[in-house]
């Protein structure tokens, strides 16, 4: 009940937030037509085609961008310190914060998706399908999270905090095909982005959306990408403890 008590306070928060708000709804809203205006006329369907990767955008406007300052916060507020003396665990409520911002992307991806159906006659795929994807798109924000609590806890505040994600964030979408299609890079950055997990992952999702893979998962290159976070989340949240 307590962990249900938090979430409902985080969840609350994250809607006064006018900065989450806009990374979380805005933001992505603002890539999709400014990547479809760009790229629409060259790449048939490219809503179509792309619509993993527009949905990818919330996962990490909010993961990176947003938790992470969210925890920095928290952290360089001792906010966290202040929960610890009145008997509540530091991962507890993390964990709520986590939840609370899944609660937010689910909002997000929804908009888009009734954006994209509006805007650009984008078809809904089967409940099913969706259902599918939305277990997918979960999961493999998880890594994502975890590094957003690396990026806060070691953060000496927001500013620096969203100095360091920001960065992040966009790299991402460059090396994963979100930002310029896959089909337009080449040379070394081609080598590096078909290597790079994020492009490993979506190019799942987008499997599950389209039955089309940009590139052959290698879920080697998952798994060890997920361990390492894993462990570096774990060292950090010892040191910070």
């Amino acid at each position: 009940m307590k962990f249900l008590k938090y979430f409902a306070f985080e969840l609350r928060l994250r809607y006064r937030n006018p900065s989450q708000i806009f990374f979380v709804f805005i933001f992505p809203l603002f890539l999709m037509f400014a990547f479809s205006s760009s790229f629409g006329k060259s790449v048939p369907h490219y809503i179509e085609n792309n619509i993993a990767s527009i949905l990818l955008y919330s996962v990490l406007s909010a993961s990176l961008t947003s938790l992470s300052v969210q925890i920095a916060e928290y952290q360089s507020g001792k906010i966290y310190q202040l929960f610890i003396q009145r008997g509540i665990k530091k991962i507890f409520y993390i964990a709520a914060q986590i939840a609370s911002f899944m609660i937010i992307i689910f909002c997000s991806t929804i908009a888009i998706l009734l954006v994209a159906h509006f805007s650009y006659h984008y078809d809904f795929p089967k409940l099913s399908i969706l259902l599918v994807f939305y277990l997918k798109l979960y999961l493999y924000s998880l890594p994502f999270c975890l590094l957003a609590i690396i990026i806060g806890l070691l953060a000496k505040n927001t500013a620096t905090a969203s100095a360091i994600a920001m960065p992040i964030m966009f790299l991402s979408f460059f090396f994963s095909g979100m930002m310029i299609p896959l089909s337009q890079l080449s040379g070394g950055i081609r080598k590096i982005a078909d290597h790079f997990f994020l492009t490993q992952l979506l190019s799942d999702l987008n499997h599950t959306l389209t039955s089309t893979y940009t590139v052959i998962p290698n879920w080697s290159v998952i798994l060890l990408s997920f361990g390492v976070l894993c462990l570096l989340s774990l060292i950090v949240y010892k040191k910070k403890a």
